[in-house]
């Protein structure tokens, strides 16, 4: 049986991709200069001059989902930098800024993913969302942006493991961090602005085709983000 690490060098002779580091499940595994995320928010009462928490998260997908109305509201509610706030709540936010940043599974062949992780893009096409940018840390945006957090549960009410991976740099991820990165096509990663960039996460165990999946993840200029997919 292959290695892991032997899988995603395969990966990157098969497709030409950039794959950058080996992944590693379980939560909290970044490199001890990776960005630390914040725990999963708890609503907590507040009075008029104090600033909301973020809205909770659900476990699983709500009968009424609407992706961006609820990240939209939650955004709102502190999720979201103010800084970006106009730009969601404007007449292009749906699709150019919300849908943005919304997971999708790329048309990829499934042999080309290690076993145990998923390829994840963000803004999907065929919903006309715009696709994510990705550009490492610059004088305009000292921070980055990329996605530097990404959890994964199954999207259950009841008790499940969360996963975590970590990306503490793009376009070249720190050998520490838990995942990896591809390119969709031929190009280089840094072809059209990074927005080619695929994430390669880490999976709970025994997650299978069919299982629907909770992403909840962190873009480090736009702040977090939360929506269901159903892996095939």
């Amino acid at each position: 049986m292959a290695t892991r690490r032997e899988m995603l060098e395969k990966l990157a002779t098969a497709t030409g991709a950039l794959v950058l580091a080996p992944a590693v499940l379980g939560l909290g595994c970044g490199s001890e200069s990776a960005p630390q995320p914040t725990p999963e928010p708890t609503p907590e009462p507040t009075t008029g001059s104090e600033t909301p928490e973020p809205i909770a998260v659900p476990t699983s997908r709500p009968a009424d989902w609407d992706a961006i109305a609820f990240n939209r509201t939650r955004g709102n509610a502190g999720a979201i930098p103010d800084s970006y706030l106009e730009s969601i709540n404007g007449p292009e936010g749906e699709l150019k800024h919300l849908g943005k940043h919304l997971p999708f599974v790329p048309e990829l062949d499934p042999a080309l993913v290690p076993p145990g992780m998923l390829a994840i893009m963000w803004g999907d096409p065929s919903k006309g969302h715009a696709p994510h940018p990705n550009a490492p840390p610059s004088e305009d945006n000292p921070d980055g942006h990329w996605y530097n957090w990404i959890r994964i549960r199954v999207a259950t009410d009841g008790d499940a493991e969360e996963v975590e991976t970590q990306f503490s740099g793009w376009p070249l991820a720190d050998q520490e961090d838990s995942g990896a990165y591809a390119v969709q096509g031929e190009g280089e990663i840094t072809d059209d602005g990074g927005k080619q960039t695929i994430y390669l996460v880490a999976l709970p165990e025994g997650v299978a085709a069919g299982a629907e999946i909770r992403v909840y993840a962190h873009c480090l200029t736009h702040g977090e983000y939360v929506d269901f997919l159903t892996l095939s």
